[in-house]
């Protein structure tokens, strides 16, 4: 009678906390990030609490269920992660390959008892999603880039969305996705979720606009990127590209009042050109047939350039000059401006995208190519760089 009694007991219990029942999924993402040849990083946000991990198959066609195969868990400090947001790096892996990868979790009901975690039925929370890693030998490089979307979802649908099934590289998001990070969920949910069907398959790479530092979230928002550096400064490479991105801070003087007295960019700066003048002597970018930078803010200096705007321009662009840098994407004008090389001192063009189109990019036998659509999808102007 008493065994019955503990038996119906623990019954109860777990049917309160929805033992034998998925009861939660996947809120946000997953989205993948800071590909390499040999590893990836998948992110994601669940409804509740979970332990969960990611299984990789090749992308061979056979089922997942063929053969057992590798888990990945996020770890700290050597203990596997329960939370609700999650950040799992597979790694050893070939370069230019497709991977196959599957989430799936546990919701913990319980993790009161340091001994003895009650968790909910296993359930597979992202059936199918693709990853191709980086391969520097590869022919050629391409992907597309927006900027400057400020929460508008349905242009950043239109734009974006009709890329679904393109093998690009990856997606490049040119900053000031959000206007503002009030809160982090908010900016995850905008960044990620109007294109949460493409950005499954295809690694984001983020370049920090002026208006993500704005907010009382923004502190919050390198949980959301994972960068080789650690830092919105960074460089990586994709067949014959390699690619310096750069972070231009806030566009005003610090001392401007709509910053309430928490701007320190000036010295944030200066950091990034020290480490700028290093990076890009790093044969991973100076080896590289085709260098391109990124920074939201341009790289312009004229009488009618902002703050930041002429103070990069000025610091630099000498050091990205010398390092033979062929072409800088930006954005932030929300207007279309092509200056070309020699123009403003710069010995590389420079194409800001307005805020209402999509650039894509190619980079083949010797060629930059850049195609600009509009979000009905019309070709709107198109660019082409002979690299020597």
């Amino acid at each position: 009678m008493k065994k019955y009694l503990i038996a119906v007991i623990v019954l109860s219990a777990l049917s309160v906390y929805g033992v034998g029942a998925r009861g939660f999924d996947i809120v946000c993402g997953p989205w993948i990030q800071n590909v390499t040849g040999s590893e990836f990083t998948l992110m994601w946000k669940t409804e509740v609490k979970s332990l969960s991990w990611v299984e990789v198959a090749p992308d061979d066609g056979t089922p997942f269920e063929a053969a057992q195969r590798p888990r990945f868990y996020q770890t700290i400090a050597g203990k596997r992660f329960t939370g609700t947001f999650h950040c799992v790096t597979v790694d050893g892996l070939e370069p230019g390959k497709t991977y196959r990868y599957r989430i799936l979790g546990k919701e913990v009901a319980d993790d009161s008892d340091p001994y003895g975690s009650i968790y909910g039925t296993e359930a597979v929370l992202r059936p199918s999603g693709t990853v191709k890693t980086m391969d520097y030998t590869a022919d050629t490089c391409r992907f597309s880039m927006v900027n400057d979307i400020h929460d508008d979802a349905s242009k950043y649908a239109s734009l974006v969305g009709p890329l679904k099934d393109d093998p690009m590289d990856f997606l490049l998001l040119n900053g000031d996705i959000v206007s503002y990070a009030k809160s982090i969920d908010t900016v995850m949910n905008h960044t990620f979720g109007p294109v949460a069907d493409v950005i499954k398959d295809v690694p984001v790479v983020f370049a920090r606009g002026n208006h993500e530092g704005r907010g009382a979230d923004s502190y919050l928002l390198p949980d959301l990127f994972r960068t080789p550096t650690g830092e919105f400064y960074y460089i990586f490479r994709q067949g014959p590209v390699a690619f310096v991105v750069l972070d231009g801070g806030e566009d005003k003087p610090d001392s401007s009042v709509e910053y309430s007295g928490l701007a320190d960019y000036d010295s944030y700066r200066k950091a990034e050109l020290e480490w700028l003048r290093e990076a890009v002597k790093d044969p991973l970018f100076a080896e590289a047939p085709v260098k391109v930078a990124v920074c939201h803010i341009p790289l312009i200096d004229k009488v009618s350039s902002w703050y930041s705007q002429a103070w990069l321009a000025r610091n630099f662009t000498p050091v990205l000059n010398e390092a033979g840098v062929d072409l800088m994407l930006s954005g932030h004008l929300h207007r279309h401006v092509y200056v070309k090389a020699g123009e403003c001192g710069n010995g590389f063009p420079i194409v800001a995208n307005d805020n209402k189109s999509r650039l894509d990019f190619r980079a083949v036998a010797g060629q930059i190519l850049i195609d600009i659509y509009d979000m009905s999808g019309t070709k709107v102007k198109s660019y082409s760089f002979n690299i020597e």
